[in-house]
């Protein structure tokens, strides 16, 4: 199969994707595999191909990322269970006072979904926006929608949380570089989609009504009277990992002693693998004192929660290498050559349709990455500011279809549409400033380091 009837066959099968998990509910991982399956048949790809196509996609995603992915939830968990998100929370509101509260939780909600996955780390520091509205007598409309985007920016923007890692990963990209140009472009979407945005809505949509007490502030209450982690070095353990992969970029671009780089290439080897590993033993040992118990029910407990994730990175990756091998990448570019389309807006609205039938972030972006990747070297196109594209993308349409947004709903007791107001208005208008951030490189990328 050739010429337009590739791209029929691709939107079908993004409807496929929707109604298959939005409709009849079927888990994203066998929606994802299935929808491969039936693209290589439709096109008539062969059967072994077809079949060694879903495996190499599969276990090329697998195994680049799973070691850093464990050692990411790994990460998080140490820090959550040690009590250092709450210190680090109070610490925030302590710097930046009342007045400026929805500010501190949106800085907030930025550092902590750095190690910390989305879900854990809206569900740790959700009690504290009703405290906060209580005191500030602010609606906590203003809060949410601060803590959200806060959260959901660096979730898709900023290695080590999967989505960024994987399309890193999958494109070629320096991570060094990647960290660094993920922090231009994600600090003002946080600031102008979590914290502007939220206080606009606290003047001109919402009016104070007083929240009720609820069993997760009474469980925060009690997590607070016992022994926590400084914020000072949770603060440490969160830079750790970024500054051993940033420094290990740069320094060898100011030296050439052979053991000096032969070290930073120890530690930016394999997505960064190393530093993370440096930084979970850094934490297991900085955090004892604050961890009852054993480790290993830990361990155990966010190993299982990082199996799911890799399953649904690997289906992303098995749904991209048949988009790729089935001929449809191929007749992308020759799409894009004939309207004369930059690709950066491709890999954009790519990723957009992705996140909107998939629901998640991290689904999206590996499975855009994987369909990208190629058109990167035969386009001449910065990997860099693609992969920034698309996780951009990532944050908008956080619609029915995405766990997040009914964590939202439930956890805050919003209504459908207070939901759609607050997360995924929020989120959109993140997006909107990111992906003009990432515009303003690709046209600097001439003179800018790292992005050729």
């Amino acid at each position: 199969m050739t010429g337009p009837l590739l791209i029929v066959v691709f939107l079908l099968s993004m409807v496929y994707l929707f109604v298959t998990i939005v409709r009849f509910k079927m888990n994203p991982f066998f929606s994802m595999v299935s929808a491969a399956i039936i693209i290589g048949v439709v096109v008539g790809m062969d059967l072994n191909t077809l079949v060694n196509g879903i495996t190499s996609g599969f276990g090329s995603v697998c195994s680049s990322l799973g070691i850093v992915v464990a050692m990411g939830f790994l990460l998080g968990g140490m820090l959550s269970e040690a009590g250092a998100t709450d210190s680090l929370a109070d610490a925030t509101l302590k710097k930046f006072g009342e007045k400026h509260a929805s500010l501190a939780m949106n800085i907030t909600g930025y550092i902590v979904s750095i190690p910390v996955f989305y879900g854990s780390a809206y569900v740790i520091l959700n009690p504290i926006l009703r405290t906060l509205s209580r005191k500030t007598k602010k609606p906590i409309q203003v809060y949410i929608t601060a803590l959200s985007v806060g959260l959901l920016t660096t979730h898709c923007l900023v290695i080590p949380t999967p989505g960024p890692l994987s399309v890193a990963g999958t494109i070629g990209v320096n991570f060094g570089w990647f960290i660094l140009y993920s922090l231009v472009v994600s600090i003002p979407g946080s600031l102008i989609g979590g914290w502007l945005y939220g206080e606009f809505l606290g003047k001109k949509r919402y009016t104070y009504v007083e929240p009720p007490i609820t069993e997760e502030e009474l469980a925060r209450q009690e997590r607070l009277s016992k022994k926590r982690a400084p914020a000072g070095l949770a603060i440490a353990i969160i830079a750790l990992p970024l500054l051993l992969i940033v420094f290990g970029t740069l320094i060898p671009m100011w030296t050439t002693i052979p053991a000096i780089v032969s070290i930073c290439q120890f530690f930016t080897a394999g997505n960064g693998v190393i530093a993370l590993i440096t930084s979970v033993i850094f934490a297991a040992w900085t955090l004892r004192p604050y961890v009852q118990g054993s480790y290993a029910p830990l361990i155990t407990k966010n190993f299982n929660e990082m199996g799911e994730i890799m399953l649904l990175l690997g289906a992303g990756g098995s749904f991209g290498a048949i988009i790729q091998s089935s001929g449809i990448g191929d007749y992308f570019v020759a799409l894009l050559q004939s309207w004369n389309v930059p690709l950066i807006v491709l890999a954009f609205l790519l990723c957009l349709l992705m996140r909107t039938a998939l629901g998640s972030a991290a689904v999206a972006m590996v499975t855009t990455a994987s369909i990208v990747a190629p058109l990167c070297i035969q386009m001449g196109e910065s990997g860099i500011v693609m992969g920034l594209s698309i996780c951009a993308a990532s944050m908008a349409f956080a619609t029915p279809t995405d766990a997040a947004f009914w964590l939202v709903q439930k956890l805050d007791n919003l209504s459908f549409k207070d939901t759609w107001i607050t997360h995924t208005f929020g989120n959109a208008i993140s997006c909107a400033i990111m992906f003009a951030v990432v515009l303003l490189l690709n046209a600097g990328r001439g003179f800018l380091p790292g992005l050729m």
